[in-house]
């Protein structure tokens, strides 16, 4: 898991996305590129930060919402859905603020860390500074 700010560029096969590369938190980068080079349509990813469990609070249009911080995961096409399933995940439905789920489902990654300590001992054995 890394800190805010440390990205690397992955090549995307999303054809609604007008990028080809995008940045991706670089701790979960790899298996990212993974994903896409096997064909699953990624439409996001985060990798948490070191802050999975978290509490958060926000407001939107729709009232004001509770929730927590997710761990390393990513938004796939359900287009994707039994591709993934074949590589070991567990996808799940993704709903919005708003109720709609648009296609899109979640997965947990299989790299990043949930911990900050994890995050910072990433940081180390990459040598990249915090």
């Amino acid at each position: 898991m890394c800190l805010h700010g440390t990205y690397k560029l992955v090549n995307v096969i999303n054809p609604d996305q007008n990028k080809k590369q995008v940045v991706v938190d670089a701790c979960i980068s790899i298996e990212v590129q993974m994903l896409n080079d096997r064909g699953v349509v990624t439409l996001a990813s985060c990798c948490g930060h070191g802050k999975a469990g978290e509490i958060i609070e926000w407001e939107n249009d729709f009232g004001k919402w509770k929730s927590f911080r997710e761990p390393p995961h990513a938004l796939i096409s359900e287009d994707s859905v039994e591709l993934v399933k074949e590589l070991g995940y567990k996808p799940i439905p993704y709903y919005y603020a708003d109720g709609r789920s648009g296609g899109a489902w979640t997965i947990m990654m299989k790299s990043g860390c949930v911990t900050e300590l994890e995050c910072k001992e990433w940081h180390e054995e990459n040598s990249i500074p915090l």
